[in-house]
């Protein structure tokens, strides 16, 4: 085999081997960055839909959808709060008006409007 193959292979190898020890060092900086930004997009969520309802008054009717199915995470309305679990923590904000026991999934369509102090939600198809 010629030296010069010789040499292109032992390249391509150590290439390929610090690429992959490149990729175990920051494998963990990613996951984390990856948790944050989720993190982050629920928060935004969550405080939309607060923003939402909190503005309710009398005899206002509002059709609301948030995210997609496949990256966000469920918005709980409980008691007078609104949660979100993440994975590493819990999302938890007040709310100005008394609200249901349910739970708001992604891509699907709601109705909310506000009955004497509690907000009424039903799913719109």
């Amino acid at each position: 085999m010629p030296t010069s193959t010789l040499v292109s292979m032992n390249s391509w190898g150590l290439y390929l081997v610090t690429s992959v020890a490149l990729v175990l060092v920051i494998a963990p900086q990613l996951g984390s960055l990856a948790r944050d930004s989720r993190e982050g997009a629920d928060w935004r969520n969550v405080d939309g839909i607060r923003s939402v309802v909190d503005s309710l008054g009398p005899g206002v009717l509002v059709n609301l959808t948030y995210g997609s199915a496949s990256a966000d995470d469920p918005v709980i309305l409980s008691g007078f709060s609104f949660s979100c679990n993440y994975g590493n923590g819990t999302i938890v904000l007040p709310s100005r008006w008394s609200l249901p026991n349910v739970t708001l999934l992604p891509a699907h369509h709601y109705r909310l409007w506000l009955s004497g102090k509690e907000v009424q939600v039903i799913e719109a198809g």
